[in-house]
């Protein structure tokens, strides 16, 4: 007898146990949130930097500006303007370098011929410098006593739509001596530029109207004058304390104010509106020196009137 004995490839297997099926809720969708719609400072208290932006062969408002004044009292007053970047000096600002530089005016009056002043022109830092954290500061020897100004920081960044989305740039000149306060810009028209975290617009129409009633017995009423005018509001988010003094006590003060809006999501592009303040209303917040500010405008112009004399 032959026996083969060939291999069981499907054996049996025996086993015992108990198979358990945990069944939970489902986890949340997650929904990335863009970076630039958080700010940790909403949160804790950071120190104020203003956003500034340049582009390289840009339009003028891709690219900003900010101004600088300081007086001398006596000929041998000593003022050095410094450009800082990322807490190290980067340059001098006496020259037309970064901007334009005032060493006096000349047909001024002789206080004025004093000043001392630097514009500087973001787009030339840019090109010169790059992008990054900067600060502008002063070296003063006023009368024999010195002294250092430091000026708020400025976030220099390349300018982008999207990058300078619910910021204003406030832009406005300034002729004539505020009583009390430090410079007599009598005939200097000096210019002003500050960029503001908010947004400028909702235009609404004003509507005013002269009317008279006849005096015959069905004692119509009957138009004079019609006009129709329009108010914008500017709301900022915090601002810091030099901002508020160059907003409130000074620029609200100029003879001539402009306003530029970024807001992408906006129906109506808004560039260089010439306004005039109506109203300013500062909201209270607690926790922070920073102030936000809500500043109604009325038009500064008076055009659209009917007449019928």
């Amino acid at each position: 007898m032959i026996v083969i004995q060939l291999p069981n490839t499907t054996p049996y297997f025996f086993g015992s146990g108990m198979a358990w099926k945990l069944k939970g809720n489902s986890l949340p969708e997650i929904i990335d949130t863009p970076m630039n719609d958080i700010c940790i400072c909403d949160f804790i208290q950071c120190k104020y930097s203003e956003k500034v932006f340049a582009l390289g062969g840009g339009e003028w408002w891709k690219n900003d500006k900010s101004e600088f004044l300081f007086k001398r009292l006596v000929g041998t007053d000593t003022i050095d303007i410094e450009l800082w970047k990322d807490g190290v000096k980067v340059d001098d600002l006496n020259d037309g370098s970064n901007g334009i530089f005032y060493n006096g005016f000349a047909s001024g009056s002789s206080e004025q011929q004093l000043y001392i002043g630097y514009l500087v022109e973001w787009e030339k830092v840019l090109l010169l410098h790059g992008v990054g954290e900067y600060q502008i500061k002063a070296n003063l020897n006023i009368v024999g006593s010195a002294t250092t100004y430091e000026s708020r920081l400025f976030n220099l960044c390349v300018y982008s739509d999207i990058a300078a989305h619910q910021t204003v740039r406030f832009e406005s000149y300034q002729d004539g001596n505020i009583i009390g306060g430090q410079f007599d810009f009598t005939g200097l028209n000096w210019y002003q530029s500050m960029r503001l975290p908010g947004t400028f617009g909702n235009p609404t129409p004003i509507y005013e109207n002269t009317r008279y009633t006849t005096s015959n017995p069905q004692r119509k009423i009957r138009q004079i004058k019609d006009k129709m005018s329009t108010e914008y509001f500017l709301k900022t988010k915090k601002i810091g304390w030099e901002t508020v003094q160059s907003l409130i006590y000074n620029g609200m003060l100029a003879n001539e104010l402009l306003f530029t809006d970024y807001n992408i999501k906006a129906e109506t592009i808004f560039r260089r509106i010439g306004v005039f303040p109506a109203e300013i209303e500062k909201p209270e917040i607690s926790g922070t020196p920073d102030k936000i500010y809500n500043i109604k405008f009325t038009t500064n112009t008076d055009t659209l009137q009917k007449r019928n004399y």
